[in-house]
């Protein structure tokens, strides 16, 4: 009879939205006088007034604190931050016409109104942009009225304006609540993204004034993070105080999907093969151990095999996993039926508190097993076959954000530092 034990700490995952989404408009002006060269030029090319724009550009430096352009006589040149904050705008507006392009693909001929995904991210408001976000988590118009502290008939209209401007049907309304559909999955993800590029934005306004600051989300997976992760955690925070880092757990699949929707910003664990959105880096290479607790009476054998370790109860990996199937070609691999009887976690603090008040034998990683601080050691019954590539994981869009790559020249110093085979 098989257990489960399963914890996953990503489901009510939510990010605020960057405050520099509040500015769509002075960033598309910034956009058209990079592209243009002159505020004249670029209020022509987009259909506003020169003095419109002008000062949706005075508005942008006001609130990055940072000159964007050199004046000259015969028009504007942008500085090194105004070239910077223009590439993450393109970006942040490709989302917004993908997400629209996309949504409209998906949504069925006879309910599509006449859109172009480029209208859209030329005219969506961000109050829109923040209700599509809210009612996917709210997955009620009124509580995501109240998460954004306005009206439920504010969020409805936000909703409608959505639709209206995207051609799709994005929403079904029930007496459940509102639900996003096939096409506002498409189209929130590709918001997420956008407001991911915002965020990145506003980290590197923040380097170009000399400080490093931000929020960066970790993804760990179980069973592959040891010491190193804590360790380049606390080195970040002691070199950068301003970034803020939050670390949550899940499956690789859950994991990957919130990382492709921007709900995090990295993950860290057994690498995969990735997905052609996917940048990753192998930090070094383990295998995995068998850990039980210290007065475990295994060791009082004079010499263990993997036949000895089934005598006792194990909890195993959840089954599909890398590890399960790692677990299970190292007893098969001896002649062994790998272990039956057991309980079945994906949470490391649940596994070893486990281990370390029962009999039960676990796995996990080589690092994890030297770190156990005497709660528990490792069995020393070798595991053939169980070597994995542990290293972290972004997405491969545009240049990492200066927080993210703090983050992530940290985990690289902190492995290094580890007696790991490369």
């Amino acid at each position: 009879m098989k257990s489960r034990l399963l914890q996953e700490s990503l489901p009510g995952l939510s990010r605020s939205v960057p405050a520099i989404s509040e500015h769509l408009k002075s960033l598309r002006c910034l956009m058209a006088v990079v592209t243009h060269g002159s505020a004249k030029r670029a209020a022509e090319a987009i259909f506003l007034s020169q003095p419109a724009v002008t000062r949706a550009v005075i508005e942008l430096e006001q609130f990055c604190e940072l000159p964007l352009f050199e004046r000259f006589s015969r028009g504007m040149q942008p500085t090194v931050p105004g070239m910077g904050v223009s590439r993450r705008a393109v970006a942040l507006f490709d989302h917004l016409k993908r997400g629209a392009a996309e949504a409209l693909a998906l949504t069925a001929p006879a309910k599509r109104r006449a859109a172009l995904p480029e209208r859209f991210a030329s005219a969506v408001s961000p109050s829109a942009l923040k209700a599509l976000v809210a009612v996917a988590a709210a997955e009620s118009e009124s509580r995501a009225g109240l998460a954004l502290g306005i009206s439920q008939p504010a969020v409805h209209r936000a909703l409608r304006s959505l639709e209206h401007l995207s051609g799709s049907v994005l929403f079904r309304r029930s007496v459940r609540g509102t639900r996003l559909t096939e096409p506002g999955e498409a189209m929130l993800r590709r918001v997420k993204l956008a407001f991911g590029e915002a965020r990145a934005m506003e980290s590197d306004i923040a380097a170009w004034r000399g400080d490093i600051r931000g929020r960066v989300v970790i993804g760990t997976l179980p069973l592959s993070v040891g010491l190193f992760l804590p360790q380049a955690v606390d080195a970040v925070r002691r070199l950068h105080p301003e970034v803020e880092i939050t670390m949550v757990d899940g499956t690789y699949e859950s994991l990957m999907t919130h990382l492709l929707h921007a709900d995090i910003d990295v993950i860290v664990g057994a690498l995969r093969e990735p997905s052609a959105e996917v940048r990753q880096q192998v930090l070094f290479r383990e295998p995995l151990a068998v850990i039980a607790r210290p007065a475990h009476p295994c060791f009082e054998r004079p010499s263990l095999s993997l036949v000895d370790l089934l005598e006792w109860e194990w909890i195993a990996p959840l089954p599909g996993t890398p590890a399960s199937l790692a677990l299970t070609c190292a007893f098969e691999a001896a002649g062994l039926a790998p272990p039956r009887d057991t309980l079945q976690a994906n949470n490391a603090a649940v596994t070893r508190a486990l281990v370390a008040s029962t009999d039960r034998l676990a796995i996990t990683s080589y690092g994890q097993a030297l770190d156990g601080e005497g709660a528990v050691v490792r069995v020393p019954v070798a595991l053939p076959g169980t070597t994995r590539s542990i290293g972290f994981a972004f997405r491969d869009i545009g240049e990492p954000s200066p927080d993210l790559l703090a983050v992530l020249d940290a985990l690289r110093e902190a492995a290094s530092a580890r007696a790991l085979t490369p």
